[in-house]
Order: C-alpha cells, then sequence, then structure tokens
C-alpha cells in the first residue's frame, strides 16, 4: 500500500524529501573534515542529529496533516500565543539556555529548541485565521454629525483592524532582541506578503512599509555591531578585513567562484576547511564549489519548485484561509531562500539564516515538516455543511480564483 495515497498533495510531500536528502548529502559533504580534523570519526555530528531531527519532523507532519483545517483555524490564536509565550521564555533564567552571547533556545544540550522557527509558522497560522474572515472595510462611510461622532465610529475599528500587525511585532522584537535581526526580518517580510495576500489596502501597506523601514534603522543603530558588520561587508576585500570581519563571506565568495560551471569534485573543495558555518549558513559555498553552477541551480530549481507548488496549490485552494496559509508558507521559504543565498554570495552580509531543508539544525528542519504538514491538512476537502469554512468562499468568482477584499 502506498504511504502518500493518503496525502493531499503527493508533490507537495516528495519535494520536501528530496530537498531533505540533498541536504543530508551536503552536511555529510560539507563536515565531515571537520569531523575528523577533530577526531570524531568520518560521519560528522550534525549528520547524525539530522536524521531523528527529520524522523521527528516527519511524524508531525503526518499528525498534523489529519487534522482538519477548521481546526487549525480555530486553534491558530492559541498557537500563536503559545508562539509568543515560548520567545519570552528564552530569556527565563533556568528555562532559555545562552550560547556565544545569544538567548535564542529553550533546554539544555544537547536537547535545544529554537522558538523563533516555530513562530514563523504560527505566525502564518494567525494571520490567515484573521484575514480568513475579515470583512472589507466600506467603500463608502456614512455622514456624521460631527467629527466626535466620526472618530467614534471609525477609531476603534481601525485599531482592532491594525492589531494584528502589533501582534506581529511584538513577535518580530521580541525575536530582534535574542539577537536575531535575520530571522526576526523573514518572519517580518512573511507577514508582509501575508497582509498583502490578505486584503491590505496599499496606502495601508505603504505606510507599514516605511514604519518597518524606519523601525529596521533604529534597530540597526541600536546595536553598534550590526553597524559596523554592514560598513566592514562593504570593504570585506580590503586586506585589513579579508582575513577578519570579512573572512566567512569573502571564502564563501572564492568558493563558488572557483566552482565553475561543474566544480572541482566531490570532497575536493576548500571550503568545508576554513569557513565554520560550512553546515549550516554557507552551506551553499560547498554546494557551489564542489559542484558548480550546476549543483547550485539544481538546489535552487528544487526549492523554487517546491514554493511554485505552494502557490500553485494557493492559487486552487478551496478556502481563503487554505490559500492564506499555502501562500503564506510559500513567502517563508522563498523569502529565507533569497536571503541564504545572497548572503552566501556577498550581497548581504552575514545575517544567521539557514537555507531551508538544506542546513543543518534540528529546529528548522522540525518547523519546515510541521509547515509541510500544515499546508497538506489545508488541502483536505471541507465537507460543504461545515458552514464556518463554507462562508470563507464567498468572495470566490465563476473561475476558483479568489477575490481579495480590500481592508
Amino acid at each position: 500500500m502506498n504511504p502518500t495515497r493518503r496525502l493531499s498533495d503527493p508533490t507537495l510531500f516528495w519535494l520536501a524529501l528530496a530537498l531533505t536528502g540533498v541536504g543530508m548529502l551536503f552536511i555529510f559533504d560539507a563536515g565531515y573534515a571537520r569531523s575528523m580534523r577533530d577526531g570524531r570519526g568520518m560521519i560528522p555530528r550534525e549528520f547524525f542529529m539530522q536524521i531523528p531531527f527529520l524522523l521527528g519532523g516527519l511524524f508531525l507532519a503526518w499528525w498534523v496533516g489529519r487534522i482538519s483545517q477548521i481546526k487549525l483555524k480555530k486553534w491558530s490564536i492559541g498557537i500563536f500565543l503559545l508562539g509568543l509565550v515560548s520567545l519570552v521564555a528564552v530569556e527565563i533564567p533556568g528555562i532559555g539556555f545562552e550560547m556565544s552571547g545569544a538567548s535564542r533556545w529553550i533546554g539544555r544540550p544537547p536537547f535545544l529548541v529554537q522558538p523563533a522557527e516555530f513562530f514563523k509558522i504560527a505566525a502564518i497560522l494567525y494571520l490567515a485565521g484573521v484575514f480568513a474572515d475579515r470583512k472589507a472595510w466600506p467603500a463608502k462611510m456614512p455622514r456624521f454629525s460631527n467629527w466626535a461622532a466620526k472618530l467614534d465610529a471609525l477609531a476603534w475599528p481601525k485599531i482592532k483592524r491594525c492589531l494584528p500587525a502589533l501582534w506581529i511585532l511584538l513577535g518580530v522584537y521580541l525575536i530582534e532582541r535574542e539577537p536575531d535581526l535575520g530571522t526576526a526580518a523573514v518572519v517580518a517580510v512573511t507577514a508582509f506578503v501575508m497582509f498583502i495576500l490578505g486584503g491590505v489596502s496599499r496606502s495601508t501597506l505603504i505606510a507599514g512599509a516605511l514604519l518597518a523601514a524606519g523601525g529596521t534603522w533604529f534597530m540597526v543603530k541600536a546595536q553598534p555591531y550590526r553597524m559596523e558588520r554592514i560598513e566592514n561587508h562593504a570593504h570585506r576585500w580590503d586586506p585589513r578585513n579579508v582575513d577578519d570581519v570579512g573572512y566567512q563571506t569573502v571564502q564563501s565568495e572564492l568558493a563558488q567562484a572557483t566552482g565553475g560551471w561543474i566544480g572541482v569534485g566531490v570532497g575536493a573543495g576548500r571550503a568545508k576547511h576554513v569557513i565554520p558555518a560550512t553546515t549550516t549558513d554557507f552551506i551553499m559555498a560547498t554546494v557551489a564549489e564542489e559542484f558548480g553552477l550546476l549543483g547550485s541551480v539544481t538546489v535552487l530549481g528544487l526549492l523554487g519548485g517546491l514554493v511554485g507548488r505552494l502557490l500553485w496549490l494557493a492559487n486552487r485552494a478551496h478556502t481563503r484561509f487554505a490559500m492564506l496559509v499555502l501562500g503564506g508558507v510559500a513567502a517563508w521559504i522563498g523569502v529565507q531562500t533569497c536571503t541564504n543565498v545572497m548572503m552566501a554570495n556577498g550581497f548581504v552580509p552575514a545575517i544567521g539564516i539557514p537555507l531551508p531543508f538544506i542546513s543543518s539544525g534540528g529546529s528548522s528542519l522540525i518547523a519546515l515538516w510541521l509547515a509541510m504538514g500544515v499546508c497538506q491538512a489545508v488541502l483536505r476537502p471541507v465537507p460543504v455543511a461545515k458552514e464556518a469554512m463554507v462562508e470563507a468562499d464567498r468572495d470566490r468568482g465563476r473561475y476558483g480564483r479568489t477575490h481579495l477584499s480590500r481592508a
């Protein structure tokens, strides 16, 4: 019996599994040299650890995939609040764990959980639940006798409509405090894409983008090392920086340039010997160096195929909630992929963003597979009798495309 027959979309499952398998191979290739140098044998610890993380992720994906999207929508606020609580917990002594000056984890080694990774899917579910039920703002407003009556009738409803954005900003702020500005930026951009999918008006989106830009500038200026990193990145090839603050990025750029079209050959790369984050943030350096442009295009093609499949499914979703969830997950994976690649090739400074499914990391892999399970769940048909979900379909057109309301 084929176990994938129960899946709502087997293609999505196989794409994610293929990416995970490719990631396992590259984790082994990028990590074995350092493992042997440290006297731990040929098989790197990151490869060993990725196996139980994958099994755990597959189990969660299977379990969540069996949940009705009606329940997921009902639980979305509770899941989001749990995500916020977990972000606060990383700073509580005895619960949170600090490493290298950052408080991003809960637990104790080797059992560490990074809540920020799971907050991504929590934020997507929350915003999907909010926008699935949101009514369009009236195109024409009645006349008011005075400004006080107008303020009373419009101010509070407008504030209520802005509350989801404020809750997301709270989560972004908590992640930035860890500090983890890269992950905070991924959450913020993913949420912004969901605001677009949710039908937020253009003027509100522009205002939000300007506020976000100002907030980002403030957060960068608030920590002097961030501004220094940006300034040094622009001069990373300066002889004073090439072996210091610009070391990882410079070595990654050299590795990718060395790879050429087909690479230098499996195991013959230099990057794995000199880059500290060779199995995590800079795994693309080994991919490009040893497998060349062909290998890089293959990896990015698989990730692009996964994102494209999610968008294709979102465009054909049966409910507005499903469309928003699928579009949000596509935005998350797409934004994170682009950020990691731009970081590896030197377009942006190193900000600690893993490549989805490819980089080593338990919380990242489990969160991604949890998202795949959520996507399978929302793709399951909804009984017509379930009026709570059918009501969300009233905005759908005759060709099955969702008409987004204006907020």
